[in-house]
């Protein structure tokens, strides 16, 4: 492989541009009051034994799980490392330009804004007609809900940059971006990123976002910031982070955060079937879930995280990714996204610390591209899709699409979107019971509904509206 040096570092020449780009470091920024001594407070409570960026619940027997909370995290090789990423403005840069690059097969949709600098949270499309919604399945691969994890933006700009330079001459590329609506969002925690880089902070960093929490102007990291990935609100109260102080405080209510607010109304609008959250550390590919009721989809969720896991090598070249069921008791991403939208939706932990040395950033990013390919492969394979419409008038509607014995009260059914009437709903191979539910109409049952290995199984359903007979004196 050809190297490449740039200020310094070594870049592989196959490796995503962005990964290849020399940054500046940033220049302190001058406002941030109490910062410094603050985090020598802090550092009496935070141990080299930090937990992980997300909770994994202990691996089960059966699970081949790779536990990583005996770790310590190293202070001086991490602390160097994060001195010589791009800043904020940098990673926003080079989005733009690879956007600006290809506008037919990308744009990029400002889709809230941040809690206390209020800069913008960033989507990006990757379609074949990417300034429509079209009648498309969705996917969505996230990034950096905490400060100190970038990985997951530099994943991004890889994926990004690997569906548009191969969209030409690579049948599987084209055939994502033709088939799927692909969005990503790399800097879920624009505020809490640019905070660690701006003052070129050191271990441990900053997790959270810079929220002010007791309102008096003045960000103070011994008791502001919310950790955003316990915001979400599938189990949001059941956690023990109610104290603002602790890095993994849940915020004053589900969804207070316009970050995460900014997620869920893009993930239900597009009636997300499949996703990722990148993290670090920890080489396990986590999933829902663990300590709650039986997850109803368990087998389809566990072959999917174990497959995606094949497909992403360890750092140190001996294996591959691990497996573990996350805590659903926390309000995290990829709980919300199962529970309530019923979409399957992954946590991964990337690489071995925080801020992996710059020159390891490429490898990395390039294993997990494996994992995200897989999974969109997987979007279109084995499952089932249609779209439900009034039969009199085609009007498209929203329907509940049950699979018998995958029904519970506690994951919510997955619906037909308002705009297309359309349905997606990922099955392992096999035989299967469909009953379609739609207010007002009379539902549809279909039996022995094959689903096979390699392609969605299409079912187009047409509900004919359902006459109310009052009862007799019923006015």
């Amino acid at each position: 492989m050809k190297l490449y040096k740039a200020r310094g570092r070594t870049f592989a020449a196959n490796c995503p541009q962005i990964l290849q780009q020399s940054f500046a470091p940033a220049r302190p920024h001058p406002r941030i009051l109490r910062v410094f001594i603050a985090f020598t407070l802090i550092g009496f409570f935070i141990t080299s034994n930090s937990p992980p960026a997300d909770e994994p619940l202990t691996a089960g027997a059966n699970l081949k799980a790779a536990s990583f909370f005996g770790a310590a995290a190293p202070r001086q090789d991490e602390s160097a490392a994060a001195a010589s990423y791009p800043s904020l403005e940098e990673f926003e840069e080079r989005f733009s330009r690879m956007v600006a690059a290809a506008p037919h097969l990308a744009k990029m949709y400002k889709i809230g804004q941040s809690a206390s600098g209020h800069r913008p949270i960033w989507a990006i499309r990757v379609s074949d007609h990417p300034d429509l919604d079209e009648d498309e399945p969705a996917v969505m691969f996230t990034g950096t809900h905490h400060a100190r994890e970038p990985m997951g933006a530099f994943i991004c700009a890889g994926l990004l940059e690997n569906l548009l330079a191969n969209y030409e001459n690579n049948p599987s590329y084209r055939r994502f971006v033709d088939s799927l609506e692909i969005w990503l969002v790399p800097m879920v925690n624009p505020d809490g990123y640019k905070f660690i880089i701006d003052n070129r902070m050191r271990f441990p960093w900053w997790r959270k976002n810079l929220r002010d929490n007791n309102g008096d102007g003045v960000f103070n990291p011994l008791i502001d910031g919310v950790d955003l990935n316990r915001n979400y609100g599938y189990n949001w109260g059941d956690g023990d982070e109610s104290a603002p102080a602790s890095w993994f405080y849940h915020g004053g209510a589900p969804f207070s955060e316009p970050e995460i607010q900014a997620l869920r109304d893009l993930a239900r609008r597009e009636n997300l079937v499949l996703g990722v959250d990148y993290h670090s550390y920890g080489e396990s590919v986590l999933f829902p879930w663990g300590n709650f009721y039986p997850a109803p989809d368990y087998a389809l969720i566990y072959n999917l995280a174990e497959n995606c896991a094949q497909t992403i090598g360890r750092e140190s070249g001996d294996g591959h990714y691990g497996i573990l069921p996350l805590n659903a008791r926390v309000g995290q991403s990829s709980i919300w996204m199962y529970g309530e939208l019923s979409a399957i939706h992954f946590i991964i932990e990337t690489a071995t610390h925080y801020f992996p040395s710059f020159e390891r950033v490429p490898q990395i990013a390039r294993e997990n591209l494996r994992g995200a390919e897989y999974l969109m492969e997987r979007a279109l394979r084995s499952g089932l899709t249609g779209h439900v419409r009034d039969a009199e008038t085609g009007r498209p509607l929203i329907a509940e699409i049950r699979v018998e014995g995958l029904q519970t009260t506690y994951v919510r059914t997955r619906r037909s979107d308002e705009v297309f009437g359309r349905f997606e709903r990922l099955l392992l191979p096999g035989n299967y019971t469909i009953t379609v539910l739609s207010a007002g109409y009379a539902p549809a049952i279909f039996e022995d509904v094959r689903i096979g290995r390699d392609h969605r199984t299409v079912l187009e359903v047409s509900l004919r509206r359902q006459d109310i007979t009052l009862p007799s004196g019923a006015n």
